[in-house]
């Protein structure tokens, strides 16, 4: 059955193309196995609750009519602003008009005792919350940005929330105000509502919690559901977390969690400006397909701090795939952990995801930047090998590896590298052979694997030298004085302070006195690397590797852009052919 919703229709449809309802709630309500609701464009300023599983083979269908069009709101727009100073407006609103849930009264957790889950848009953009009305009438900040400004305050008396903003000189009565009402966008209240597809869709503005192990809601959240598909839409603007894949009700048996659930697909969404993680996974599905999606400016404001602050945030990820992604502009691109077994992380586009732009190192702001020192990569805690195989890793911080079982392969490294390894382990000597069966038997090896890389210098900016250096003096002090006879590597600019015999094939480019340049154009075309590294990089100069990983054969022989690698002599990093590096590494579409 079709079933159609119109933002422009009358009350009282039947949901009919002649007839259609309204709202998209009301279609959520009645939609069972292989039904498709149409939502024509609009703006449906709601908390979608669908009530209804589909089947595997015939699942529900939210289909947007135009892609990109039809928007899933949690904000209502606001023209009843006062002004009362200088810059300075007030909105006093009803209690009774946010519900159930308030977002001026519940606090984001792990973000201090002011941050609210509320927020203030101008015109798409977020407002910065104060603790004091005196800093919105004077906002302390230098960073204009940072001089858009609210803060909130409750009267029990008339129980109203008043919110006083620094719109800095604009009208907020004639212009495009929002404020977050709504906890999510697209959330089944009831756990368990399996194999819905969401498609095309603009969800954005959701005032949700700190998404962990004991809260999973987000703009979209799973609530420990299976078999979703979440393709084609623009999610942002999350106070927390842009997709929350749910979590168990309780953590399943390790039978019940290898047994692996149906796995969630994510693909071709643009999830950006999200304050905590674009896609996150704690206790829950844990082997998610996400492909080609397009992160960028997640946890950028720096507002929220935490462990899972990333673009991709999984705990755990057993099985999961993470391929074809573009990630920048991020705190962090990927973080996994808790237990990571037989997930692969290939053919991503990741930079400018360590503290992305510029800024100064202060004593004041010296701890806060440290907090938010990220990588495009970050893995703990891997069980039987984690793949990470032909990405460009262009960063100031690469990757940072803390944890065994690693296999790296053909990746293009144009960052920082700290790594964990175990030498006893470690054969001695370098083995010429690359092409190799590397068979994880755990009684015997606990090690990491690198082959055929391409590690490009970089001199790193300054600011960001000195907080690794401060950042590697506590890891040290702390986890390598907990590891009995293990090692923690790093790289400055690229030069290995030490790399064991498990590698081959590795190439090292730049340590002359001319620098080579790597910089990703964001053109209307797509995304492509500019840079005369074609002029330094040997082809056929490595071996193709094989990996065996408890019975099932792993083939490392296809490049980042898709093409097989012919014969057993290939070339170091992502690319087989050197002229590949000047056509376009990611497109919006797929």
């Amino acid at each position: 059955m079709q079933i159609y919703v119109d933002a422009q229709a009358k009350l009282g449809g039947n949901g009919t193309k002649q007839a259609p309802f309204k709202r998209i709630q009301e279609a959520a309500s009645i939609a069972h196995p292989g039904d498709l609701v149409m939502v024509m464009p609009g703006v449906y300023r709601e908390s979608v609750n669908p009530c209804y599983s589909g089947s595997k083979d015939k699942p529900i269908l939210y289909q947007a009519v135009k892609q990109g069009l039809t928007v899933i709101s949690g904000a209502e727009q606001v023209n009843e602003w006062e002004k009362i100073d200088v810059d300075v407006w007030r909105v006093v609103i009803p209690n009774q008009r946010f519900g159930e849930y308030n977002p001026y009264t519940t606090h984001v957790q792990e973000a201090g005792d002011y941050q609210h889950t509320g927020e203030v848009f101008l015109n798409n953009r977020a407002l910065y919350e104060v603790d004091s009305l005196e800093k919105v009438k004077t906002p302390t900040s230098k960073n204009p940005e940072r001089q858009y400004v609210w803060y909130t305050r409750q009267d029990p008396k008339m129980d109203t929330t008043t919110i006083y903003a620094n719109f800095q000189g604009k009208d907020p009565n004639s212009t495009n105000v929002e404020l977050t009402f709504r906890e999510t966008c697209f959330y089944p209240q009831r756990p368990r509502v399996n194999f819905l597809v969401l498609s095309g869709f603009t969800l954005t503005k959701a005032a949700s919690q700190w998404a962990d192990g004991k809260y999973n809601r987000a703009i979209i959240g799973t609530n420990h559901a299976q078999g979703w598909k979440i393709v084609n839409c623009n999610i942002s603007h999350a106070k927390c977390a842009g997709i929350s894949l749910g979590r168990y009700p309780t953590l399943p048996a390790e039978e019940e969690l290898n047994a692996h659930p149906v796995k969630h697909y994510i693909k071709n969404n643009r999830i950006f400006d999200c304050g905590q993680v674009g896609v996150i996974g704690v206790d829950g599905n844990p082997s998610p397909v996400i492909e080609h999606n397009h992160f960028f400016r997640i946890n950028t404001r720096f507002n929220l701090i935490g462990e899972t602050v990333s673009a991709i945030n999984l705990f755990p990820a057993i099985g999961a795939q993470i391929l074809r992604n573009c990630i920048h502009d991020c705190t962090r691109g990927i973080w996994l952990g808790g237990r990571v077994e037989k997930t692969r992380i290939s053919r991503n586009l990741m930079y400018n995801n360590t503290l992305p732009g510029k800024f100064r190192l202060t004593n004041k702001n010296q701890a806060q930047l440290l907090a938010h020192l990220g990588e495009d990569i970050q893995i703990e805690n891997s069980f039987g090998i984690t793949t990470i195989d032909n990405n460009f890793l262009l960063s100031d911080c690469a990757l940072r590896l803390e944890s065994y079982d690693i296999l790296l392969a053909h990746n293009l490294i144009n960052g920082r590298l700290a790594w964990q390894s175990n030498n006893l382990a470690a054969a001695s000597g370098d083995n010429p052979l690359y092409h190799r069966i590397i068979h994880q038997d755990r009684s015997t090896s606990l090690t990491s694997y690198f082959y055929n890389n391409l590690f490009v210098q970089k001199k790193l900016r300054l600011e960001v030298r000195k907080l690794i250096r401060q950042q590697d003096d506590w890891y040290h002090e702390g986890l390598v004085q907990e590891v009995a006879k293990n090692d923690f590597f790093i790289t400055e600019d690229n030069h290995l302070t030490r790399l064991t015999a498990n590698k081959g094939g590795n190439s090292f480019i730049g340590n002359g006195n001319r620098p080579i340049n790597l910089t990703v154009e964001n053109r209307r075309q797509g995304f492509f690397l500019k840079s005369d590294l074609q002029e330094f990089l040997s082809e056929d100069s490595c071996h193709l590797l094989t990996m065996v990983n408890q019975h099932n054969r792993l083939q490392v022989d296809t490049d980042f852009a898709g093409r097989h690698r012919e014969g057993h002599r290939v070339t170091p990093g992502p690319l087989d052919s050197k002229t590949e590096y000047s056509a376009c590494l990611f497109s919006a579409m797929a």
